[in-house]
């Protein structure tokens, strides 16, 4: 899901980690497993380009569900975009930043990968004066555990791509609206979430 990051920007780090996060609450399901995902991603930002921002995913992923049944999972995400961003923002005078993440997690029943989406709002941000930019975004999602699908263990991951989606309120149209596309960096992370027994 991790699950400090401005804006689009980050968005997807947080999107991805942030599927299966935080607190879990389950209809009829059982005690859930906590878990803090940190997960490093990178991106190339207007004006400085490439940059790594770090996340952490708080995800809390139920121990057991039931085919059919809808599971509903908020999350947190918190996300460090680093000084050099923080620094590109304050030099063309930005001074909040808000925006959405689209990412998506994986949620793996046998042979079946499941893609669940997840769009997490970030929430508008202050740039500080000096220093990192980071924040914590929290979202939630719902899961239905698709009919059809074997018994046993589900793994649920973050996926490797997220694209945040940043407003700002720059006066330049470029820098007040853009997009950036993150991806894992190394690739190699474990981007596991936790298990769930599905019956």
């Amino acid at each position: 899901m991790t699950q400090r990051v401005p804006g689009r920007f980050f968005a997807r780090m947080g999107v991805l980690a942030t599927a299966t996060a935080a607190a879990v609450t389950v209809l009829g399901a059982g005690v859930a497993s906590a878990a803090d995902k940190p997960l490093d991603f990178k991106g190339s930002f207007p004006l400085i380009g490439e940059q790594t921002v770090s996340t952490v995913v708080h995800v809390d992923v139920p121990e057991s569900a039931t085919i059919g049944q809808t599971v509903s999972v908020p999350f947190s995400l918190d996300a460090d975009v680093g000084t050099a961003a923080a620094d590109g923002l304050r030099l063309v005078g930005v001074t909040t930043l808000g925006g959405s993440i689209d990412a998506s997690v994986t949620v793996q029943i046998g042979d079946q990968p499941v893609a669940l989406p997840v769009s997490l709002p970030i929430p508008d941000t202050a740039i500080p004066d000096e220093g990192t930019l980071a924040f914590t975004a929290e979202g939630s999602v719902d899961f239905t555990v698709p009919e059809g699908v074997p018994a046993g263990e589900a793994t649920t991951s973050v996926d490797p791509e997220a694209v945040t989606h940043v407003t700002t309120d720059a006066s330049d149209p470029s820098l007040a609206n853009f997009d950036v596309n993150l991806a894992l960096d190394p690739a190699d992370q474990d981007t596991v979430l936790g298990t769930t027994q599905i019956s």
